[in-house]
């Protein structure tokens, strides 16, 4: 099984250093945390881009790979007739996030 965060890309960042590790993985668990929340199948289309499109950063600048595709798809789910199709991926998407939470957390908490 592939963890939730891609350690290997994150170290390249963070070289070690446990302090920078815990700035980097708590800001992803905020902002991640954040912007699942706002994911609402019921957006505008302008909202629920940006949403998906924040999240997707968030998620990519840690190695958050599944969640961050899957905020790739939810981009593009813009235009009539998408609340069925944005349901489903918001419920993977959260499902994702929250594995990705928890796993950052225990990285973070194993670092300290």
């Amino acid at each position: 099984m592939t963890a939730p965060i891609d350690l290997k890309h994150l170290n390249q960042y963070v070289f070690g250093d446990n302090a920078l590790l815990d700035e980097i993985l708590t800001i992803f668990i905020e902002q991640a945390s954040m912007w699942i929340d706002r994911m609402d199948p019921s957006l505008d289309d302008k909202e629920w881009h940006l949403a998906a499109h924040t999240l997707k950063g968030a998620s990519r600048g840690v190695g958050a790979w599944a969640l961050g595709d899957l905020a790739e798809q939810a981009e593009k789910l813009v235009g009539a007739g998408q609340g069925e199709a944005r349901r489903s991926i918001a419920r993977d998407m959260k499902a994702c996030a929250d594995a990705a939470i928890a796993y950052a957390l225990e990285i973070r908490d194993r670092a300290a």
